[in-house]
């Protein structure tokens, strides 16, 4: 899952030293590990507005840092903490196996970067034991974990402002497709935005691969590409996932105007610009803390969404994923460190997860209310993530050949390829279809690529 935070007053590498008792010994020490983290809300605070619209920083909310406090003054562990924006920050020094690099949170790396920069930490079999079937979406090989996940979560569902659609005249996010685009139109009609969307990179589009396995009722939907000649066309699940997105624009169900940065689209939902964003558990804490007068908790939901047509699903996988790097020297450091976070439900927990080790009773985020309420009713099936297979790396192949992997151009080019100034007028998008399922097509085959 991938975690954008606004931190513009934060330099590109901020570097906050946690713990007591003695200071920093030499590289090798059993006394300090250094965390390296692309979580900078956990580590600065998240991002709060003062009363005069000013952002500033709530270090009560630095959780990440509270908990390293802790864990220094229960093992006499000091622990570093490094905060980095992307993973262009952290690959150097894995890449050199650097020895500073004891602990890293970076979850979007390949497998092959996995097993290249990070120690594995325990056999799938082994994982099993602890984490059951959670286990097969975490980051392995098929033999060996190498992020541990120490908690679960749900994604892809509807963070929503619950004043706006009560104003349109519903009390919960409707469970099917045509109620639900019926609740956006009435939304429009209020002069509301109905989705917060965030258009001034792919990413945000990227969201579409988990709706997609709604569409298609499949977790391995986005993988399943390979066995198609038409994945991007709207009779295969993907394709009919980003006609559905494209339809939402033509229709005017997201922003007219591109949000500066995501920290606007977020300010959006919180201050009821914007009705709800389509994303996982991970946004709902950063709405909350944004809205005003502090009435996140109450005001701003996560439900699943409606079901396409294959069923109501919701999305759940293993989450908070820790590695250890291979040229840590205090791997025995490291690992106390991780098993530390997993024992602690109530650091999970705020931090938007729910602890999901044998033996650790979990404490479930307010957050989860209606999903779980939803799923415990039978309304709603849990969908487990799809596991990193060879099968999978071989799709993501296949499109990083044909120019459609970085940054999910793969929906970005199809989505940006209808014109809102040409109503109706499907001829650009349609093109775009055939470009990308003939570049699927050539670089499957030249690659020699089929589904295992």
């Amino acid at each position: 899952m991938k975690k954008v935070v606004s931190v513009a007053s934060v330099a590109l590498l901020a570097t906050t030293l946690v713990g007591c008792g003695s200071s920093a010994g030499a590289s090798g020490d059993t006394d300090k590990i250094t965390v390296h983290t692309h979580m900078s809300q956990l580590v600065l605070g998240e991002e709060k507005k003062d009363d005069n619209g000013n952002t500033y920083r709530d270090e009560s909310t630095a959780y990440l840092a509270q908990l390293a406090e802790n864990f220094t003054a229960e093992t006499g562990i000091e622990v570093e903490l490094v905060v980095s924006q992307s993973a262009d920050d952290i690959e150097p020094l894995l890449r050199v196996e650097d020895p500073e690099v004891d602990v890293f949170t970076e979850p979007n790396f390949s497998i092959e970067k996995f097993k290249a920069y990070a120690e594995p930490y325990f056999t799938l079999a082994e994982c099993e034991e602890w984490y059951g079937d959670y286990c097969g979406t975490m980051q392995n090989d098929g033999e060996n974990v190498y992020l541990l996940s120490p908690a679960k979560v749900y994604e892809a569902a509807v963070v929503y402002n619950e004043e706006v659609i009560q104003a349109a005249g519903y009390d919960e996010i409707p469970a099917t497709l045509d109620e639900f685009e019926a609740m956006l139109t009435k939304i429009k009609d209020m002069g509301v935005t109905p989705i917060s969307l965030h258009r001034i990179e792919n990413w945000p589009l990227g969201t579409i691969r988990d709706f997609s396995a709604y569409v298609g009722g499949d977790a391995e939907t986005f993988t399943k590409m390979l066995q198609s000649d038409t994945p991007f066309s709207e009779t295969d699940p993907v394709g009919q996932t980003v006609k559905m997105y494209t339809d939402w624009k033509a229709n005017g169900f997201f922003e007219q105007e591109v949000y500066t940065d995501f920290g606007v689209a977020m300010d959006s939902v919180a201050y009821g610009k914007s009705a709800m964003m389509l994303f996982g558990a991970w946004v709902v804490p950063q709405i909350q803390e944004r809205t005003p007068n502090g009435m996140g908790s109450e005001i701003i939901k996560f439900a699943p969404a409606p079901d396409f047509g294959a069923g109501r699903y919701v999305m759940t996988k293993a989450a908070d994923g820790y590695a250890i790097g291979k040229g840590s020297d205090n791997k025995e450091g490291a690992r106390q460190f991780i098993e530390y976070i997993a024992d602690n439900a109530d650091y999970l927990a705020k931090s938007g997860f729910i602890a999901n080790k044998k033996g650790v009773e979990p404490i479930v985020p307010e957050l989860y209310q209606l999903i779980d309420e939803s799923v415990e009713a039978g309304e709603t099936e849990l969908m487990f993530g799809a596991a990193t297979t060879q099968n999978s790396l071989n799709n993501e192949a296949v499109l990083k050949e044909a120019n459609l992997l970085a940054d999910d151009k793969w929906a970005g080019l199809l989505f940006d390829s209808y014109d809102i100034t040409k109503p109706g007028n499907w001829d650009a998008y349609n093109a775009q279809v055939k470009t990308q399922n003939d570049a699927f097509v050539k670089f499957r085959d030249q690659l020699g690529i089929t589904w295992e």
